[in-house]
C-alpha cells in the first residue's frame, strides 16, 4: 500500500469531500443543540415545539459520507506518511510511531487546507516533515539529557563512572 503513487488532484478531491462532510455534520450537531435549547425555553412557556426540517435519513447519509471519506483520507494519509518515513529516515524515531504521528498530524491540519492557496500534497508533506523534525529534535535532546543526568546519577550514588560503564557494557 505504501508503494502507491498519490495523485494530488485525487488527494485534494478526497480532502474537499471530507471537509464538506465534516462541515455538514457540525451543522447538524449545532442545529440539534439549538433546537433542543429552543424547546427547553418554549417548554417553560407552554408553547408549540419546533420541528427540525432535516430528515433523519439526511443526517444518517451525511454521517455515512463522513465516515467513508474519513476512511479514504486515512488511507491516503497513511500512504503519504509511509512514503515520507521511507524517504526521510530520521534516526532515533520508530518508523511505525512516525507513520501514526504523520496520519494524526494530517488529520489535525486538514481543516486548514485551502485548495486555492496551494497543493494538498505540498502542504501536508511540509506539515509531516516539520513534525518529524520536531520529533527528531525531541529524541536527540532526550538522549543528550539522559547521558548528562546519567553521569550525574553515577556521581551522586557514589559509583565510579568507569565501573558503571563496565557494567553497562557487560549487559549488552
Amino acid at each position: 500500500m505504501s508503494h502507491e503513487y498519490l495523485n494530488n488532484k485525487s488527494f485534494e478531491t478526497i480532502i474537499i469531500r471530507f471537509q464538506n462532510a465534516k462541515r455538514k455534520q457540525k451543522k447538524f450537531e449545532f442545529l440539534k443543540i439549538d433546537i433542543e435549547l429552543q424547546q427547553l425555553k418554549l417548554k417553560s412557556k407552554n408553547t408549540i415545539k419546533i420541528q427540525l426540517n432535516i430528515s433523519n435519513e439526511e443526517v444518517a447519509n451525511n454521517n455515512h459520507e463522513y465516515l467513508a471519506s474519513q476512511k479514504i483520507l486515512a488511507d491516503a494519509f497513511y500512504t503519504l506518511s509511509k512514503n515520507i518515513v521511507r524517504y526521510a529516515k530520521f534516526s532515533n524515531i520508530d518508523e511505525d510511531d512516525a507513520i501514526q504521528e504523520g496520519v494524526l498530524i494530517c488529520f489535525e491540519r486538514v481543516e486548514k487546507f485551502d485548495p486555492t492557496k496551494g497543493k494538498a500534497f505540498n502542504y501536508l508533506t511540509t506539515c509531516i516533515l516539520n513534525h518529524f523534525r520536531q520529533l527528531w529534535r525531541t529524541a536527540k535532546n532526550y538522549n543528550e539529557l539522559k547521558k548528562k543526568y546519567g553521569k550525574l546519577f553515577q556521581l551522586k550514588s557514589g559509583m565510579p563512572v568507569s565501573s558503571f560503564k563496565k557494567k553497562e557494557k557487560k549487559r549488552h
